[in-house]
This record gives C-alpha cells, structure tokens and sequence, in this order.
C-alpha cells in the first residue's frame, strides 16, 4: 500500500512539474524551443505583411509570359497566302527573379523585382503586351524583323500589390 501511495505521490508531480510553463523573466534565457516559436510567429505576421515571393515570381513570369509577337501581316482576305492560323508567340523566355525591395502598407504593397529573360525565336512580327514597355526600342525592331537579340536581358520592374478578401492581387506593372 505504501508503494501505491508513493508512486500516486511520483506521479502526482510529475503531471504538476511537466504541465507547468513559465515565462521568462528579464533575467532568465529563452530556451531553443521558445525562440523557434518566436521566430515562426514572426514569420506569419511578416508574411501576411507582403505578398510570399512565389507569388512573386509566379505574377511576373505570367506578365512576361503575356509578352507575345503578333504576326506582321495578320491574315485577311486581300492575302490568301498569309496564315489564317499563325498564333502570338511568347517572346521572351524567363530565367531568374530577384526582389531587389518592398515597401508595404496594410492594403498596399509595392515591390521592385530584377527579371532576367532571353528572346525565344521567332518569324517577323510586332511585340505586344506584358514587358513591351521595357524592351528597348532597337531591339524591338531587330525583333519585328525576324532577328533575335542574343544575351540574357535585364528588366526593372515595379509591381504594385493590394490586399484582397483571398490575400494580395498583383494590380499594376511599372
């Protein structure tokens, strides 16, 4: 009965001693555990702050994606030669992102991204939409020719985001 009572008592203390947890004060440290749950709390909150990089990265790789080459001559009926079919091609094919700066409010966030892309070959014809703005004006000529600008090309660009119901919405591209 003794031995009962005394692994009652054991346990007892146990249970108090492992439930038990305290704050730090000023003059104790905080354990490993207590900083990683710190740490990971200040990640979220900093995350809600700003859109992820991966949406990012995936919002620009889509703008430079919208970058196309409409055919020249687009097909009608004064020329029957001409291809009815011929679809916009992508321009540009992207390499790499980089986020150079962020500047958040609670309902706006303005981003400046590097993108690094190479021209994607293709037939003559005019560029339009996404990056357009940022191509220089030589070779978008060079491009509307047929001809495609070799080396990987360098693009600063400004992306504003809003907050939304669902999380932050890409809005504008400067």
């Amino acid at each position: 009965m003794n031995i009962a009572r005394v692994t009652l008592i054991f346990a007892a203390l146990i249970a108090i001693s492992c439930s038990e947890k305290s704050v730090p004060g000023p003059n104790e440290k905080i354990k490993p555990s207590q900083e990683i749950a710190a740490q990971s709390s200040e990640a979220k909150e900093e995350s809600e702050l700003a859109p992820p990089e991966d949406e990012i990265a995936e919002d620009c790789v889509a703008f430079l994606r919208s970058t196309k080459t409409v055919p020249a001559n687009p097909a009608n009926a004064d020329c029957p030669q001409c291809d009815a079919n011929a679809e916009a091609k992508e321009v540009l094919k992207f390499d790499s992102i980089k986020v150079d700066r962020t500047k958040c409010s609670e309902s706006t966030c303005e981003i400046d991204v590097t993108i690094r892309a190479t021209f994607n070959p293709s037939p003559p014809g005019v560029i339009a939409g996404g990056l357009t703005g940022w191509i220089s004006p030589e070779r978008r000529a060079q491009y509307s020719h047929g001809q495609t600008p070799s080396g990987a090309q360098t693009y600063q660009v400004k992306v504003t985001y809003r907050r939304a119901a669902t999380g932050w919405r890409a809005v504008e591209f400067n």
